[in-house]
């Protein structure tokens, strides 16, 4: 684990080589399939055209699918972030970055220190990376690590570059919300009568 861009954001390793090559299948898969259902996409002013699979971040949820992961990213948590309470609700979701898409400046709202922002980098071109502002205080850009994941808190601002690459970016995005910051937005994800399939509870 290592601190980064002024201790505000986390380091962390969390796939193997072979874990990211599975967590690329999982996104082409899932963008297929958002493809063929001819959904219509959520429009918004930070994405670009093509980017159907973090559009619709809220219609499902990368650990939901894959569980095996779940145990190591609450351990995760609890390392990092031992001060959240319990249960926390998460959103995750794959982002494809083909040339020249990238996502303009936003954040994923919450409480401080009680909501978090992650991404985890599956493949592509490393650089420029992921670039954080804390109000007041100049722009860091932090450069992908293949399996790595970065945890920033809630109130960090951050935003990728258009890739300039023709090699396809590849990543989860991820939010975690605590106890203490679970509003009645968050739980219509995690509602039996929602048509969303995108937030679940974990426990610690």
């Amino acid at each position: 684990m290592e601190l980064l861009a002024s201790n505000s954001c986390i380091e962390y390793p969390f796939f193997s080589d072979k874990e990211c090559l599975d967590g690329i299948e999982y996104a082409l898969d899932k963008k297929v399939k958002f493809d063929n259902s001819n959904v219509e996409l959520v429009q918004n002013s930070i994405y670009t055209s093509d980017q159907v699979t973090t559009a619709n971040h809220f219609k499902y949820n990368f650990f939901a699918d894959n569980p095996d992961y779940i145990e190591r990213f609450i351990k995760v948590l609890k390392e990092c972030l031992p001060w959240l309470v319990y249960p926390v609700a998460v959103q995750s979701w794959v982002n494809i970055y083909n040339t020249g898409e990238g996502i303009k400046w936003h954040s994923h709202g919450g409480l401080s220190f009680h909501s978090y922002s992650a991404n985890i980098f599956l493949g592509g071109e490393t650089k420029p990376g992921i670039s954080y502002v804390e109000p007041g205080t100049n722009v860091a850009t932090i450069e992908n690590k293949l399996g790595v994941m970065l945890i920033a808190n809630c109130h960090l601002w951050h935003m990728v570059q258009p890739n300039e690459s023709k090699k396809i970016r590849y990543s989860i995005g991820i939010t975690v919300h605590d106890y203490e910051a679970i509003t009645p937005s968050v739980l219509e994800g995690v509602s039996l009568n929602s048509p969303n399939e995108g937030t679940i509870l974990l426990n610690g």
